[in-house]
């Protein structure tokens, strides 16, 4: 045995496959019964069919010319679906030889059973090709899918399925024909004659069929209606991508073109959305449906004729004017269109149009549930973003009053401003705000935080700093009284529960043009800048310190001098020295001779982030607006301060406000003489600006005068009073050098 199994080993490679003719030959058995597999008188195999590889799951080239014995080891019995026999091969065959067969067939009976049930009860679309693709036999649920039964037996496969458009399809026909592999879940569409307004989806699945040795016989096709499956999936995506981008942006057109975009191809053709004035009206303002005016706003594909121009007038599409549900319009130019009005709490916001040109398919049921569930999702978008529209325009329009500037009223400073109140510049603010003495005071801050809380803390800072500036404060101490109000809101906010403690930046300057300086101050890390008239720029001014409300050191101040044509930038956050927007403005504004004029345009490149930006350019005052006088501290230096007064309004041709003046003149003197210390100093300024005259009356002493109402008996009293009511304004302001008491008074020009 041993060497038999030796020899047969020896003699394994030199067995070959035989032709197909001789396995039919050889594998016959006593009954005529072909075998799938044969072995020799030496138990070889000599015949190994691919019915024998799909019965035992053994590939022929791991068992032909192998000992049969090595059979036993290959086969997987686990997997094994059917019984094998073997037997003696027929009369005719070389002696000693074996042949292997299936277990045996089902019996006729059940065979033809399950061919019929297949063939006359499944739902699935059957077709049996033969070799030359023409149709052999058909199932009912294939005849019903062409509405034709047995006419089309015989008849080539892509002749009869022609409007299904299977022309490609025959290609791959064959490809499984030649080769036996399986092709899956092929998809076909279109409209078979027994429904020929609706396009149908179908899967077809293609099998070959085999003889026993594997021969080719023919195909198997299997189709599948999946049209009920496909269109609820694709209603479903529809509804999530309206879902998923709508109202990502409050924009009432937005949501009009995402309602378009989202139904075309799938759902519709051609959409186009019209929407009411609504928009435009306050939330609470009903729109009728009688007298409604509709402007096409939206339409997808641009190019569909069978859409209205964007932009254009449209009359209501139907009569009934109290008709909010989806319905079907018939139109031979557009095809079947499903008309959906826009309506919210009975409230009509627009019209949706939904229309096939292209297709015969009509709308279904399902697709007016959907149309009417895409209608209330647009409609409380667009509802939405018509109330932010109003409500955002509401507060853009508060704060543009809150924060806008006009002309400062001051000859020797030019300003220029950009503002941007949206965004990081819900709690942005500047300022420009006209002081005694021909100055000006410029501020720009910027609150923590962004919405409601932020807008309404700034305009609390903005009106504290605006009354402490009334008190001519060094700009220092006026941030040091604006922290204490910080810290006082910011309280409030905490114990209310409205909010975090509040923390706002802010930068305040003051120009004066007599003396040519600036005193600055800042809290926070705000940028400053100051341009020179030779082009340099000085960046760093201040160092950087904590924000009003916050913890820290005292805040940065300094006092630079500001020649005629210097240029001071004031920015609401923190920039980088060397972005080249900045740069850019820089070289714009620096440098030029004579000066260019200041614009809004220069500073539109400049980041967003910034979103209040001052600029200033200082200009000389004219040496013959104003006069000065050293005034002697004796009451007889009274009378000569007045003639002074006189003789130099008299010269600027202001002889109306001479009186007026000297009057001022003579009382703030008097009191500065009995009630101030020495050296005493008498200052007039022209504003041709203003069209206003400012007497100044500067002494040594700290004391502050106030307002009395002297009694009809009393011989003193009266000068501030006097004061006050000849001029416009008056004040007091404080220095290192002491104090001013300032008058103005305005003048016809």
């Amino acid at each position: 045995m041993a060497e038999r199994e030796e020899r047969a080993g020896r003699e394994a490679p030199e067995v070959s496959t035989p032709p197909e003719g001789r396995e039919a030959s050889e594998g016959r058995g006593p009954e005529g019964r072909r075998a799938v597999a044969v072995f020799d008188d030496s138990g070889l195999v000599v015949v190994w069919t691919r019915a024998a590889e799909r019965l035992l799951g053994v590939h022929r080239a791991a068992i032909l010319g192998r000992p049969v014995t090595e059979l036993l080891t290959l086969v997987d019995l686990e997997k094994l679906t059917e019984g094998v026999t073997v037997g003696p091969v027929g009369e005719g065959n070389p002696p000693g030889r074996w042949g292997l067969w299936p277990a045996g067939p089902l019996p006729g009976g059940i065979r033809s059973g399950v061919l019929d049930a297949v063939f006359t009860q499944s739902p699935v679309g059957l077709h049996v090709l033969d070799t030359d693709l023409n149709v052999l036999r058909i199932n009912s649920a294939a005849g019903g899918l062409r509405g034709a039964g047995r006419e089309i037996v015989g008849r080539p496969f892509s002749e009869v399925y022609s409007r299904f458009g299977v022309g490609s399809f025959e290609d791959a026909l064959r490809e499984v024909l030649a080769s036996g592999t399986p092709l899956f879940d092929q998809r076909v569409t279109g409209y078979p004659s027994v429904d020929p307004e609706r396009e149908h989806i179908y899967t077809v699945s293609v099998f070959r069929l085999e003889d026993d040795l594997g021969r080719p016989l023919g195909l198997v096709a299997s189709a599948v209606d999946v049209t009920a499956r496909d269109r609820a999936r694709d209603r479903l995506a529809v509804l999530h991508r309206v879902h998923a981008r709508m109202g990502l942006r409050l924009d009432a057109v937005q949501c009009a073109r995402e309602l378009v975009r989202a139904v075309v191809p799938s759902f519709a053709d051609v959409a186009h959305v019209a929407l009411t004035s609504a928009e435009l009206h306050s939330p609470d303002t009903d729109t009728t449906w009688g007298d409604t005016a509709l402007r096409c706003v939206a339409g997808w594909p641009p190019e569909a004729d069978e859409a209205p121009e964007v932009g254009a007038a449209l009359d209501m599409p139907y009569g009934d004017a109290h008709r909010p549900a989806p319905y079907v319009e018939e139109s031979r130019a557009a095809g079947p269109t499903l008309v959906v009005p826009l309506t919210l709490h009975g409230v009509l916001l627009g019209v949706a149009h939904f229309s096939r040109p292209r297709r015969p398919d009509p709308f279904e049921d399902d697709d007016m549930r959907l149309a009417a569930d895409l209608a209330a999702h647009t409609a409380v978008c667009v509802d939405n973003a018509r109330r932010y529209e109003h409500d955002h325009a509401v507060a853009l329009a508060l704060k543009g009053n809150l924060v806008r500037t006009g002309r400062t009223g001051r000859s020797a400073l030019e300003t220029a401003h950009r503002y941007l109140p949206t965004g990081l510049g819900g709690g942005a603010w500047f300022d420009v705000i006209p002081l005694s003495g021909n100055r000006v005071a410029l501020a720009v801050g910027h609150i923590a935080g962004i919405g409601p809380d932020a807008m309404a803390a700034m305009v609390q800072l903005r009106s504290a700093l605006q009354v402490l500036s009334a008190l001519d404060l060094d700009p220092h101490d006026l941030l040091a009284r604006l922290d204490d109000t910080t810290r006082r809101l910011g309280e409030e906010r905490v114990a209310a529960g409205t909010g975090e403690p509040l923390t706002a930046q802010c930068v305040y300057a003051v120009h004066d043009p007599v003396t040519e300086t600036c005193a600055i101050a800042r809290a926070g890390r705000q940028t400053v800048l100051v341009g020179h008239s030779d082009g340099s720029w000085r960046s760093g001014l201040l160092g950087e310190t904590t924000p009003l409300g916050g913890e820290g050191p005292p805040f940065a101040a300094d006092e630079i001098p500001v020649p005629p044509g210097s240029t001071l930038v004031l920015l609401s956050g923190r920039a980088d020295p060397d972005d080249p927007a900045l740069a850019g403005l820089r070289a714009r504004l620096a440098g030029a001779v004579p000066p260019r004029a200041l614009s809004a345009s220069d500073l539109h490149d400049l980041p967003l982030d910034q979103a209040a930006v001052l600029v200033a350019r200082t200009r000389s005052l004219d040496a013959d607006d104003v006069a000065c006088w050293e005034v002697t501290p004796e009451l007889t230096a009274v009378s000569e301060a007045r003639r002074w007064a006189v003789r130099t309004l008299e010269e600027w041709g202001l002889t109306e406000t001479a009186f007026a003046v000297e009057l001022i003149v003579s009382e703030l003197v008097t009191n500065a003489i009995r009630h101030g210390t020495p050296p005493i100093h008498l200052r007039i300024i022209r504003n041709p600006a203003d069209h206003t005259v400012t007497c100044e009356i500067s002494d040594a002493g700290t004391a502050a005068p106030h307002l009395r109402r002297a009694r009809a008996a009393d011989e003193g009293g009266r000068g501030i009073f006097i004061s006050g009511e000849l001029s416009d304004r008056w004040g007091v302001r404080w220095s290192e050098q002491g104090k001013t008491v300032w008058t103005e008074t305005s003048y016809t020009p």
